[in-house]
């Protein structure tokens, strides 16, 4: 059977004989929604857990949108536009409303990149602008010791929205919710130090209740205050299923239940090799995006087995402090985890967490990358996904699993 495989905004191809394959993991088939706009204005006016955007806002006089950056696959082209159009119809105009990208440490957009995500149209009639994590002012901080350092439009609005995604995210539990402003607008120690509880167990993907990172973030929101959020939940086409939108808690676990549905795959049994896409632009526009799609597939391998990791990675590593705790760790995992316990650096949190699957399992990576930089990242370097396979073309009792949505999709075994 030919198995495909997205790779940046191509694909590959490989044969397999399907006898050999346990499981080809894909997200669950779900109805699109046809008109995904109509869905948008729907749920603005019929909030869960708020009154409709359009009370919220009336009488405000300063709003701040939170919006994804360029590494998130956020139809924000779709969203935006409802949203203003409620806010103009609640007496706010354009002047009145500030357009955050909530950047978190991710580099800032060039000008030519923030009209591409939020179209001609609002950028020349909006005031849209990258958060700066460096200019950011304190406002206290959270039960667990979380400053809370945000971006100073944003708390300085009186109304304040969130958009974005809900997808898995492997240790928040989920991405969307008051995730936009905590990390999204917030400092760099700020970040470090929600992110450092993702040392802790219960930091896992998919869970929420007693996830730790996702409690800092909800109380950071509960503490500052999101007056709205609306978030998407897309299927591994980027095609929009569910619009949840309202109180920043309330619509979020709805759309973590819609996630569920559709992204948590059981599996008969953990697998000798798991081949794994991280999915296509833009999950895998580098490595440190793509660090995501490696730690859904170590939940499908089985200890000492492989992962043959698909990922273009056309910028490379993708972020500065990810790329030197690589290569200072001179293609010693171990030295890596040994660092984070002792000192926890942003950036180095994602270089252990591709150190903490190396130590366990053989990572083979199909890549754009340079051999040597791949290397560096605990990984064996392939010039293509058909050699990456030949070592185990001839081993016919080798269990097999196929990801080719690693990045959306979250195996699981029944206990």
């Amino acid at each position: 059977m030919l198995y495909k495989f997205k790779y940046d905004q191509s694909q590959l191809a490989l044969d397999i004989d399907q006898k050999r394959v346990l499981a080809e993991i894909k997200p669950a088939v779900v109805p699109i929604l046809i008109d995904p706009v109509v869905e948008i204005h729907r749920s603005l006016n019929n909030p869960i857990g708020t009154a409709p955007l359009k009370e919220i806002a009336r009488g405000k006089k300063k709003a701040v949108i939170v919006i994804s950056d360029h590494t998130r696959p956020v139809k924000t082209e779709l969203l935006l536009p409802p949203l203003l159009e409620h806010l103009d119809e609640a007496g706010l105009d354009s002047k009145q409303i500030t357009i955050i990208v909530a950047l978190g440490i991710h580099r800032p957009l060039t000008e030519t990149e923030l009209e591409n995500l939020v179209g001609p149209r609002i950028y020349e009639n909006y005031r849209v602008i990258n958060h700066q994590p460096e200019a950011t002012k304190n406002y206290g901080q959270t039960s667990a010791g979380t400053p809370l350092d945000l971006n100073p439009l944003y708390y300085e609005a009186d109304l304040r929205i969130c958009t974005g995604n809900i997808d898995l995210h492997f240790f928040a539990g989920y991405s969307g919710g008051a995730k936009a402003m905590m990390p999204g607008l917030s400092s760099r120690r700020a970040i470090s130090n929600n992110h450092k509880m993702q040392l802790d167990p219960r930091s896992t993907s998919g869970n929420l209740d007693d996830n730790p990172v996702r409690r800092d973030i909800d109380q950071a929101g509960e503490i500052i205050g999101v007056d709205f959020i609306l978030n998407l939940v897309q299927n591994e086409e980027k095609e929009i299923v569910a619009v949840c939108a309202g109180h920043f808690i309330q619509a979020h676990r709805q759309g973590c239940r819609e996630v569920d549905r559709l992204c948590k795959v059981k599996i008969p049994a953990r697998a000798d090799l798991v081949i794994a896409s991280a999915g296509g632009y833009p999950k895998d526009v580098n490595l440190y995006q793509a660090q995501k799609a490696l730690d859904n597939a170590a939940y499908a391998v089985k200890p000492g087995g492989t992962i043959i990791l698909i990922a273009a990675a056309p910028e490379g590593y993708g972020e500065d402090t990810f790329e030197q705790w690589l290569l200072d760790a001179k293609k010693d995992p171990q030295q890596v985890l040994k660092r984070l316990k002792k000192e926890f650096v942003l950036g180095g949190h994602k270089a252990a967490a591709i150190a903490r699957v190396a130590v366990k399992n053989k990572i083979i990576a199909v890549s754009e990358m340079d051999p040597e930089l791949i290397s560096l990242a605990f990984m064996e370097p392939a010039e293509s996904l058909h050699q990456a396979w030949q070592e185990f073309d001839e081993e016919q009792d080798l269990s097999i699993l196929v990801m080719p949505y690693a990045g959306y999709t979250l195996p699981y075994e029944e206990k």
